[in-house]
This record gives C-alpha cells, structure tokens and sequence, in this order.
C-alpha cells in the first residue's frame, strides 16, 4: 500500500534546518511558530500545516512511530515533507525517536509545564476537538470533508496514545500527566545537552529565551500568543466551520438529486398507474 509520504516527488533543495521544536502540544508551540515567524523563519507547525495530505502524513508517521503500523520515517521522509522549512514545530512529538535519529545534529528546544496543568489544557483542548467530531452535526459532517475526516483519524490515535486509550476521564487525565512526564525524561536523555535547551512555561517564555537560542536582536514587538484554549479554538474554529458547511451543501445536493430521481421514477411510472 502506498504510503501518503511516498507519493511527494523528491525536492531539488532542502532548507537546512535552523531548529527542530520538541515540544508537545499545549507547551508554548503556537507563540513559538508565531514568533520564529516574526523573526524571518520559514517553521512548519503541526495544527496550523492545511490540508489533508499533511495530516495522513502525520498519522501515518505516528502509527509507524508508536504503534509499530509501518516503516518509521527517515531523512528521506522528512527531507521531502519539510523541504521548504528550516524549523520544525511539534511533529517530533510524536515521531522523537525518527526524528533524533534523521538529525542527530540538530539544535533542539523544548519547552516542559507542570504535567498537572498540562493534562488540564489538553484536555480543555484537544480532548474537546476531538469529541465534536463524534458528536452531531460533526459525526455526520466530516464524511463530506476530507480534511476534517483526517483529523478526526489522527486525533482518535492521538487521543487513544496520549491517555492509554481511557480518553477523556480520570484515568486519561492521570495516563496524561504520566506519559508527559515520561517523554519530557526521554527527550533530556535522548539529546545531548550542548544540542538542546530547555524551557519552562511557567517561568515565562518570550522573546528574551528564545532570541538569544536563534542568534538574533530581540525586536521591539509584544510576544505573539498566550497559550490559551481561547486562542486553539480560534484556530480550529473555521476548520470545524468549513466542514459544516460542506457537510450541508453535500447533504442538499444528496437530498435534491433523491428528490428529482424520485420525481422522474414517478413521472415514468404514471402512463402505468
């Protein structure tokens, strides 16, 4: 079966990468992504990569990496996904062993919160994202967009991953808090510390810790995000908007080619009645 990857043509060019992001979801990535913007970088970030072939990708890297489903991705993978990036933000979490491994080189960052807090936050967010789409109209209507139909694949196998398959109650909250734990232990053990720096949230994250990292002046300009579940459904917002809408115009054009079937089945019927 041909993988999503695979069917990317070979790139030219590969930007070299300036830095690889290791943080997870909920840690800071967004203001991360929003300010290496700002300061002339080309980063590729998980939520906010559009369309459908970026999200199969990403599942199809995370079976490969957490459920053994596959061949995990090497250099050659990630070289035509991020050929035209020169940061990566927050798909090493779930990848971090393919990644270490196709960049051993790497400048890396990671930003760590209190797990406690982070479980809260993940579960305000990503849980609440991913439950829509089994709730109506979502349940129904992401089977007429295919976007929202991936997401929906890959956040059941994120979900199932992150909480030990108990999703959203007190056992996922506590698999939550212990799988954080554990891959903030394997990323301090796994990268070399001259190759890595750390932040915590919640000794603030701004343009101070990150500039100094990158080897540039820290402009003159307010930090980008705050980090709040506000702020991630603003983002998925439109993206669940969108695929109502494709939802109901499918819908009625189902519902309008049924009724003029039916009227000409009628119609051809009548000289028989």
């Amino acid at each position: 079966m041909t993988r999503e990857i695979d069917t990317i043509p070979t790139p030219t060019h590969v930007k070299p990468k300036k830095l690889i992001v290791l943080s997870a979801p909920r840690t800071g990535t967004h203001g991360l992504y929003q300010a290496l913007k700002q300061l002339g970088y080309k980063p590729y970030h998980m939520v906010l990569a559009a369309g459908t072939p970026a999200i199969r990708i990403m599942t199809e890297g995370m079976k490969a990496e957490a459920f053994h489903e596959g061949t995990p991705y090497g250099r050659k993978e990630f070289d035509k996904w991020f050929a035209d990036y020169d940061v990566i933000i927050e798909m090493p979490f779930f990848m971090l062993r393919s990644t270490l491994k196709a960049y051993p080189d790497a400048k890396f960052v990671l930003t760590e919160r209190d797990p406690e807090k982070w479980a809260k936050s993940y579960l305000n967010t990503i849980a609440v994202a991913a439950n829509r789409f089994n709730q109506f109209p979502m349940s129904t209507f992401k089977y007429f967009d295919g976007f929202t139909l991936s997401m929906d694949a890959f956040g059941k196998r994120m979900m199932g991953y992150c909480t030990n398959g108990f999703g959203a109650s007190e056992n996922g909250r506590q698999a939550l808090i212990e799988n954080y734990k554990a891959y903030i232990a394997d990323v301090k053990r796994l990268v070399p510390p001259e190759q890595l720096t750390v932040f915590n949230l919640e000794d603030g994250l701004g343009w101070n810790e990150l500039c100094p990292v990158m080897g540039v002046p820290i402009p003159d300009t307010p930090w980008p995000s705050l980090n709040t579940p506000e702020e991630f459904h603003s983002i998925v917002g439109p993206q669940v908007k969108r695929a109502v809408s494709r939802g109901m115009a499918s819908i009625a054009t189902i519902v309008a080619i049924t009724a003029i079937g039916a009227w000409y089945g009628r119609k051809s019927l009548l000289p028989f009645l």
